[in-house]
């Protein structure tokens, strides 16, 4: 049962420090099992807007003096149990250590930073050469070749087939730019966005389609001010705080509903012009709540209305490969900003104790109801998306707690 049992389990803990024997000058690797009771804190980051997941661990090592041998890069590998088949494990390198404390001569406590060996080598790796195919496979070898990762790659389908060369950029750029102007295969023409986010979590790598992502199934019901059941499956809260923006001006001066832009192809001198209207993308655009356009937002029109913003821009498509992505290009990354930004428009937290089974990604059922009627708010009430998860592991409490915040695309 979801949400009712609070619980943590530290099944291993072991860092690798690096040895030199004096007598033969050999070097090796010493592995030190730290138990349970030398775990003081866990904090625990995952962000579908980052390409890497950080984890915190405050330990003690007064038996051991762990922490006066670790200087950065040392290997870490932990795994831990809600005691209900959720495992979490991960291989990781240390890349700071910090408020180490010494008393009376000696190490007793430090916070040790730890990230993916992936994210170390993204930092050391700058690429130029040329890139050719279908952006999910580009981001594929960027991450089994350049990074030389062998974690689980689940990515989603792509049109977008062209041809560039990286400015000597890092993976995770790289791959952050092709993000911007991937196509989902799936859906039809005129529903599709530009737009995916790379992300790691627990199970691997992930490039989503934002589109992809809004349109899963709901996987978990969040209960906001019910009393839990004996046959209930969701995580019930007492709080959900819900927060977002309409500002109308930076909408204006970004073009986000009305806006024209110029093109200018070097490869053939050809001049195109390309109005963008939100009346005519929103009600196409895949969304987590079926619901309307706001009524004011349709008074910016539509084709021939006038724009908020003119914009030009000047495009080689010879540098890109026949496919969908010269198709409406421009449109294409308009619209990819636009669905950026529906993706974040509100946001949402909650914080429960209990099992730690939600990823990053899914689609949550959030019903809110009031607590003194008991009636369903409906305008807070919906689907929403995990966007973060930070899980919190404090010796005292000898419980992991999860704050989640999650992201609905919703105007208004």
């Amino acid at each position: 049962m979801k949400g009712k049992d609070t619980n943590f389990s530290l099944l291993a803990l072991r860092i690798g420090v690096s040895t030199v024997d004096e007598t033969s000058g050999s070097t090796g690797i010493q592995v030190y099992n730290l138990s349970p009771n030398q775990l003081m804190e866990l904090h625990y980051y995952e962000d579908i807007t980052k390409a890497n997941v950080v984890l915190a661990l405050k330990i003690n090592d007064t038996s051991s003096a762990l922490l006066d041998s670790i200087i950065g890069m040392e290997p870490i590998d932990i795994s831990w149990t809600d005691l209900n088949e959720n495992v979490i494990t991960y291989s990781m390198v240390i890349v700071d250590l910090q408020d180490r404390m010494v008393i009376d001569g000696k190490t007793s406590e430090g916070v040790i930073y730890c990230a993916s060996i992936e994210a170390v080598k993204n930092s050391a790796t700058k690429i130029s050469r040329k890139f050719k195919g279908k952006t999910n496979e580009m981001v594929r070898d960027l991450c089994k070749i350049d990074l030389q990762s062998k974690k689980t790659l689940d990515l989603d389908p792509s049109l977008t087939d062209m041809t560039f060369v990286s400015p000597w950029w890092d993976p995770y750029t790289i791959i952050s730019w092709l993000a911007w102007r991937s196509i989902p295969e799936a859906g039809n023409a005129g529903e599709r966005s530009a737009g995916f986010l790379f992300y790691e979590d627990r199970e691997g790598y992930h490039f989503k389609s934002m589109d992809k992502l809004v349109g899963q199934e709901t996987t978990t019901t969040i209960e906001v001010n019910v009393k839990e059941t004996e046959d209930s499956d969701a995580i019930h809260i007492s709080s959900f705080t819900l927060s977002g923006s309409s500002d109308i001006f930076r909408g204006l001066n970004l073009g986000s509903y009305a806006s024209t832009t110029f093109t200018l192809d070097m490869k053939d001198f050809k001049y195109e012009k390309h109005p963008y209207f939100i009346s005519e993308y929103y009600p196409k655009m895949q969304k987590l709540n079926d619901r309307e356009l706001p009524e004011f937002y349709k008074r910016f029109g539509d084709k021939g209305a006038i724009p908020t913003r003119i914009m030009t821009k000047v495009m080689d498509s010879a540098a890109f490969t026949t496919g969908k992505y010269t198709e409406d290009l421009t449109r294409q990354l308009s619209q990819s900003m636009i669905r950026n930004q529906f993706f974040f428009n509100q946001t949402g937290t909650f914080e429960y104790e209990g099992d730690q089974d939600l990823l990053l990604g899914e689609v949550v059922q959030i019903n809110k109801y009031d607590a003194r009627s008991g009636d369903l708010d409906i305008d807070i009430s919906g689907r929403y998306i995990v966007g973060k998860i930070y899980r919190q592991f404090l010796t005292e409490r000898d419980t992991m707690s999860t704050r989640v915040t999650v992201y609905r695309d919703s105007l208004g």
